[in-house]
């Protein structure tokens, strides 16, 4: 399940990145930002704070408990991973081939 988040006013809309969500292959949320993947690290009444998924990268992104960006600190030791979310966006959607050949295996 992708989806879009718009981020908080606290942040200047220019520098704000459109973030997404996406679920792992273990089925856990990860999320997207500026072409990055980041893993949920804690989870509070009011937060949720983020890691980049790289373990010797150290950028995090805070949001609120809806997913609204509230802090981020942006600054990756590695390339971004564009076409790595392009394959888990992929993987992700239903496979339409796939609904069709269980529709003619159908008795």
């Amino acid at each position: 399940m992708v989806t879009a988040v718009a981020s908080s006013e606290d942040e200047t809309q220019s520098k704000s990145p459109m973030i997404s969500f996406i679920n792992s292959q273990k089925g856990k949320q990860l999320l997207i930002a500026n072409e990055y993947i980041f893993k949920l690290n804690k989870t509070t009444t009011t937060r949720k704070y983020w890691r980049c998924v790289v373990n010797s990268c150290s950028p995090k992104i805070h949001t609120d408990v809806n997913g609204y960006l509230v802090k981020i600190n942006d600054e990756h030791s590695h390339p971004s991973e564009k076409e790595t979310i392009e394959v888990r966006e992929f993987c992700e959607k239903p496979s339409q081939t796939s609904v069709d050949k269980n529709d003619v295996f159908t008795r």
